[in-house]
């Protein structure tokens, strides 16, 4: 039942990040949300208006649609989650949708409710070690059998797996390791995120790595990338450009203000989820409004806006650095990214 989708060029892609509810039930150490009280959370009526608005949105711009689901836990409130996907499963707009979750609540009555999903492309887990000790002192105990059971049941029902880490100092020594477990695992696809310190991770700042750490760590991922068979490792992130500027699948624009957007659980818009900066709400604004009258947004297309060696690097305009980590650690979303080596 594994369905193929083509790759989507950036200029006909146009993506959504759906945060459908704030509740979990995990607390992950590095989580970028504050409160899991997911207060003013839409009710189903709400979220189907929204999807129509996308929808409506993507087929006046004639661009292709994706979109992820998450939460905080997005199985949390199957009873809204699963009628919203069955809508959004319909839109001739959309070319695929992925769920991004903790695996916690894959069984196999949600894997047969998934099936019939005909745009659902693939399922996100998250993994930060190779082993318990290390995952389960960052996203809680038991997470890593959970993830790696719900890995194990999603590859023996045929769908497609993605897995993503968020790197920091607790699991920097892990990337070879994980790997290692996701290609045993027959996991499709792997990236990394770095951690960026907002929510309830904003007091582990001392946990960023330096600019010379992450130059280790991306290496270390584009090497294996570049001898990996089986398992696609994603490197679609700014900074990896300075691994290798010449290749198009190495490194990427950050997206804010490119071609995404991030709903939040009241409908609140941010240019991305790890920069929590309202320019929106998609219950009473038009995506078009907030799109082409978003300040926020302007200042970042200009990169003549950008500060410190972001204004003048001749990687522009295929990496302008992470906006989101600029200013997570400076609080100008126009500084010049903190972890860039170069």
């Amino acid at each position: 039942m594994l369905k193929h989708f083509e790759e989507l060029h950036i200029g006909e892609e146009f993506y959504f990040q759906w945060h459908i509810t704030e509740k979990c039930n995990l607390r992950c150490k590095h989580c970028y949300h504050e409160k899991y009280t997911s207060a003013n959370e839409l009710n189903l009526d709400e979220l189907i208006y929204v999807a129509d608005k996308i929808d409506a949105t993507l087929q006046k711009w004639n661009k292709k649609g994706t979109l992820s689901i998450t939460g905080g836990e997005p199985f949390v409130i199957k009873d809204k989650m699963f009628p919203l996907m069955r809508h959004i499963d319909l839109f001739q707009s959309l070319h695929h949708f992925d769920i991004l979750t903790n695996g916690w609540f894959i069984n196999q009555d949600v894997l047969t409710e998934l099936k019939g999903l005909k745009k659902l492309r693939r399922i996100q887990l998250s993994l930060e070690g190779s082993s318990p000790q290390i995952n389960d002192q960052i996203r809680g105990e038991g997470s890593f059998d959970k993830a790696l059971n719900a890995i194990r049941l999603l590859k023996k029902n045929a769908f497609q797996v993605a897995v993503m880490m968020t790197i920091s100092n607790f699991n920097r020594n892990e990337i070879g390791p994980v790997i290692n477990l996701l290609e045993e695992e027959g996991v499709d696809t792997f990236s990394a995120e770095r951690f960026i310190p907002e929510g309830r991770g904003a007091s582990l700042k001392k946990e960023i790595l330096t600019p010379e750490e992450l130059k280790d760590v991306f290496n270390e991922i584009y090497s294996l990338a570049m001898g990996k068979t089986k398992l696609r490792i994603l490197l679609y992130r700014p900074l990896f450009a300075l691994l290798n500027s010449n290749d198009p699948t190495v490194g990427a624009m950050c997206s804010a203000g490119t071609n995404a957007l991030t709903i939040m659980h009241d409908g609140t818009i941010y240019p991305c989820r790890r920069l929590p900066i309202p320019i929106g709400n998609a219950l009473t604004d038009s995506f078009y409004k907030i799109w082409y009258t978003s300040d926020v947004l302007w200042n970042i297309r200009n990169t003549n806006n950008l500060k410190g060696k972001c204004s003048n690097c001749d990687l522009i305009p295929i990496c302008r650095g992470c906006r989101a980590m600029a200013y997570a650690v400076t609080g100008d979303y126009l500084a010049e990214d903190p972890q860039c080596w170069k």
